[in-house]
């Protein structure tokens, strides 16, 4: 009860100094104090080298205080509600475009302390040194003066220091933007729009951290799950449906089929399950170890429930599946079309009956496979997941390969509306693609051939999509031009061009279980997006936006020389390394090889090449003068960026590595 007492205290000592702040301005209009403010604080902040330090120490100075704040409470609600507070305290103060992104930018530097909270004491006060003297640096190597020590001896010094510290992130940001018109007062409903920014990364927050969502820059586990039934009555509730199958006599051409649940009225009922068959499938489908397998990918907070109307009894033909629909399972391939319903996870669960070793099922953007045999279960996302199954070469079952096809849909107890409109999405689908599957296992006739071969060719059109795109990214990019074009192009532009880094940086932290294929894939085009980006903003700046052409020709040879150098030797690098090796292959267990396996130049010689190669060639774009004024802070930005990583790479910064119960094992193992 103590610390609940003192965590109050705290809250309302640090949410009452949020409001008086958002008070103690002069008593002048909102409107003046602030172009007032922002007059003497450009004056301070005019070099674009000096700002991108503020933007980097200023938030990480306010994360420090927030995340030490958490740290000391064991709580993180105080601080999201103090971000929520000041946002809603700052909507009159301020030109709405920087009201919009410090709403943002605050509430997620809030939302970021909750996940920093975990760092030790030392970490929290480095963080505050860098991010509070780091300010000071900034000033003394640009020669600018502070804005602190223009009114450092003035009587009412303190009142000024609480007003420049409530107004220093939306300042800072005001700063990288040219001189505009000064600020005039607004609606409230205007403020009130220009305050959803807040709204958005609370929701953002919430989704992720719920298991919900995931964005393309957050660190993405595998969801293929492999488990094993081991208890005595789900081994016998196998048993009795495969000798029930066999009995039936399966076909030795096609695939067949029994439903748990008939389909449509005229379903023929030795189609379905028998009564005992189908208890004995409906205790496996909720049994203990099924439901323990979700909990640890999805958490405590999600329910679970049985799609009876898309279970079934399937059996593999020993035969030749070509030109039928049932090549569509030898196909790379994703099951259902509803991706796009969030919230939610429908899944399908391949139980085996049998000692099968000649097929396998394959996940390629994990990637994992099993050959499921009797008792084994393997689970993945029947709207999201690529996979296929593969005969084993050599190897040749000695019976029939039946399995059970158990499905569940999955969802946080909030998203109720979003978990049943999936389900019953997912089992309307399930029904119609099963007519057609059905009516095109064994084409006769023109038509037929032509229905089997629309299966396999929109089959592969849907999977080519997912797995070169992934159906994430369009809608997240499709979400940021959207927005782009009713506010600024900078949004699509900061969205998309460090997504990679911070994949990097997570994927690099956390290690465990990753999927590797969808991971390659989202750096591979974010950092595509990113260079494409970078090169066309450099084009336009140098030409005027392409009215002089021939400026292109002038460019300094320097700049030339850095660029080409530094992008040949990035692909050198990488072609020494291998697609894999670039991207943590070893560091994650998907390259059987040492770390330091390549000795060749530039390893040994250049530390980090693929790192320092790209920094350098990016400098070669900064060099130009023209390019440089129109977007300063962006190739910084990226600079900065691969520096961190870099420093993780460097020392090697990892979550086990940092693990205290990690390291307690290893020095036992010593």
């Amino acid at each position: 009860m103590a610390r609940y007492a003192l965590c109050a205290v705290a809250a309302a000592a640090v949410l009452g100094t949020g409001v008086m702040a958002a008070t103690m301005a002069p008593q002048v209009s909102n409107e003046a104090n602030w172009n007032d403010l922002s007059e003497k604080f450009r004056k301070y902040h005019s070099d674009h080298t000096n700002i991108f330090f503020h933007l980097i120490t200023t938030p990480l100075g306010v994360l420090s205080v927030l995340s030490l704040f958490n740290k000391a409470t064991n709580s993180n609600i105080c601080t999201k509600a103090l971000a929520v507070v000041y946002c809603l305290s700052i909507m009159d103060k301020m030109p709405l475009h920087i009201l919009a992104i410090t709403s943002f930018v605050s509430t997620g530097i809030a939302m970021a302390a909750a996940g920093t909270a975990s760092l030790s004491y030392v970490m929290h006060v480095a963080m505050f040194v860098v991010g509070y003297f780091g300010q000071d640096l900034a000033h003394f190597f640009t020669g600018e003066q502070t804005f602190q020590s223009s009114y450092q001896g003035d009587t009412n010094f303190m009142e000024q220091l609480t007003e420049h510290t409530y107004f220093l992130l939306p300042l800072v940001f005001e700063s990288t933007m040219p001189p505009t018109s000064k600020f005039v007062a607004a609606t409230l409903a205007q403020q009130m729009l220009h305050v959803i920014p807040m709204l958005v990364m609370l929701g953002m927050y919430f989704v992720a951290v719920t298991g919900s969502l995931t964005f393309p820059w957050q660190f993405q586990r595998s969801k293929v799950c492999i488990v094993r039934l081991r208890n005595q009555q789900d081994l016998k509730d196998l048993a009795l449906i495969r000798a029930w199958a066999m009995s039936k006599g399966p076909s030795k051409t096609t695939s067949t089929h029994w439903w748990f649940q008939a389909p449509t009225p005229e379903t023929s009922p030795d189609r379905c399950l028998d009564k005992a068959q189908k208890e004995a499938f409906a205790r496996i489908a909720e049994c203990e170890t099924i439901q323990n397998m979700y909990r640890e990918v999805f958490g405590e907070n999600h329910d679970i429930e049985v799609l009876e109307g898309m279970n079934e009894v399937y059996v593999s033909s020993p035969h030749t599946v070509k030109n039928t629909s049932d090549e569509v399972f030898y196909t790379r391939h994703i099951d259902g079309p509803y991706y796009f319903v969030p919230f939610a996870s429908c899944y399908r669960m391949i139980i085996g009956l049998d000692a099968n070793e000649e097929i396998t099922t394959k996940f390629p953007m994990v990637p994992t496979e099993l050959a499921a045999q009797n008792g084994d279960v393997l689970a993945f996302d029947f709207h999201r997941e690529v996979h296929y199954i593969e005969k084993n070469s050599g190897k040749t079952n000695d019976d029939f390969r039946i399995v059970l096809k158990v499905h569940h849909v999955v969802y946080p107890r909030w998203a109720i509306f979003f978990g049943k409109l999936l389900g019953l999405l997912s089992t309307r689908y399930n029904r119609a693609f099963r007519s057609l599957f059905l009516y095109t296992i064994d084409p006769n006739g023109a038509f037929n051939r032509f229905a089997a071969w629309n299966v396999i060719f929109w089959t592969k059109v849907v999977h080519q999509l997912e797995e070169k795109f992934g159906y994430a990214n369009i809608g997240y990019m499709a979400i940021l031009a959207t927005l782009s074009a009713f506010t600024d192009y900078k949004v699509f532009l900061i969205g998309t061009s460090f997504v990679h880094y911070c994949r990097y940086i997570n994927t690099y932290y956390h290690r465990d279980n990753v999927a590797y294929g969808n991971f390659k894939r989202d750096v591979l085009i974010y950092k595509t997006i990113a260079l494409l980006q970078l090169f066309s903003l450099y084009l336009l700046s140098v030409t005027k936006n392409m009215s002089d052409m021939s400026a292109i020709f002038s460019i300094a040879s320097l700049d030339l020389a850095m660029v080409v150098s530094g992008y040949a030797l990035s692909m050198y690098t990488t072609a020494q390394l291998g697609v894999d090796g670039t991207y943590f292959g070893i560091e994650l267990g998907f390259v059987k090889a040492s770390k330091n396996y390549v000795q060749k130049f530039p390893y040994g010689v250049i530390p980090h090449p693929m790192i320092l190669s790209q920094c350098v060639a990016m400098l070669g774009l900064y060099r130009h003068a023209a390019f440089r004024a129109a977007w300063p802070y962006l190739v910084p930005a990226h600079v900065c960026c691969y520096m961190t990583h870099m420093v993780q790479e460097h020392f090697d910064i990892h979550k086990k590595r940092l693990s205290p119960s990690t390291n307690a094992a290893a020095e036992k193992l010593a």
